[in-house]
């Protein structure tokens, strides 16, 4: 199974890598901000879906409050970017 890994930056950003790999090429990306459920889940307006050459889902990006977006025990892990 592959590991998740969590980074954080200091204005409070967040990158989930869901491949395990840091080699991965994000193809294409998807803002979550212009759907009609932002109304009722106001954390969409702060999620990017990332995906790979194939279509497979690679990463999850935070774009503002990852500790409002993202539960606290998935940030407990998180480090820093390199």
């Amino acid at each position: 199974m592959a590991e998740i890994s969590v980074t954080v930056d200091e204005a409070g950003r967040a990158h989930l890598n869901l491949t395990g790999s840091t080699m991965v090429e994000i193809r294409q990306s998807v803002e979550l901000a212009g759907l009609e459920l932002t109304d009722t889940v106001p954390a969409l307006e702060s999620i990017v879906l990332q995906f790979d050459y194939y279509g497979r889902l690679a990463g999850i990006e935070v774009t503002d409050a990852a500790d409002s977006v993202l539960p606290p025990g998935l940030l407990d892990d998180a480090h820093p970017p390199s």
